[in-house]
């Protein structure tokens, strides 16, 4: 783990792995992904128990191992740890012979997740300061009259973004003029720039 000292116990977590049957650890993968999401909950372990039944063995013989690549690889996504420095902190946690076989399955599973768990890093880095916009979504209309005024053929843009506030979602929609509609464009095009 790139500048900080991994718990003692991370290393020998992970080469417990190497001490399972070839046909268990052939499908590890399956387990590892169910750990390797941004919000650890009941899912996982749930998903351990069905898998350790239908290999016959102990969840309790695994999960200290899925719980160790857990942190490895989410540690690695908080310090932005590319490949090769994963697998650099494997072999010095494992050492070997056992850090190259290691590798072979977790350098997978690590390019998998890292995506996915970097993605959310950036959500929960927007998130926890207010609404953060999920989608947008649009619509065009004519208006052409109204109590206001007859033959008024002003397009108009309608908006809505659909946001999630902390644990709540919503929406708001918002109706842009043209004038409105282009403020926002140059606006938009700073921001992408």
């Amino acid at each position: 783990m790139r500048g900080a000292s991994a718990p003692p116990e991370l290393g020998p977590h992970l080469a417990s792995l190497l001490s399972l049957p070839a046909d268990v650890r052939s499908t590890l993968s399956e387990v590892f992904e169910a750990f390797l999401v941004p919000v650890l909950d009941d899912r996982a372990e749930t998903f351990l128990k069905r898998y350790a039944r239908r290999y016959e063995f102990e969840p309790a013989r695994l999960l200290p191992a899925a719980m160790a690549v857990r942190l490895l690889v989410t540690s690695a996504v908080k310090a932005s740890v590319d490949s090769a420095a994963f697998a650099a902190d494997v072999r010095l946690l494992v050492g070997e012979p056992g850090g190259t076989a290691l590798l072979e399955l977790l350098v997978p599973l690590f390019d998998a997740a890292y995506p996915r768990l970097r993605e959310a890093a950036v959500f929960q880095s927007v998130a926890e300061h207010g609404r953060v916009v999920r989608a947008v979504r649009w619509r065009m209309d004519t208006i052409r009259a109204s109590d206001h005024g007859l033959g008024l053929d002003v397009p108009v843009a309608t908006i809505t973004f659909q946001y999630q506030d902390g644990p709540n979602r919503g929406q708001a929609s918002y109706q842009l003029l043209p004038e409105q509609a282009l403020e926002l464009k140059r606006a938009l095009g700073f921001i992408l720039e």
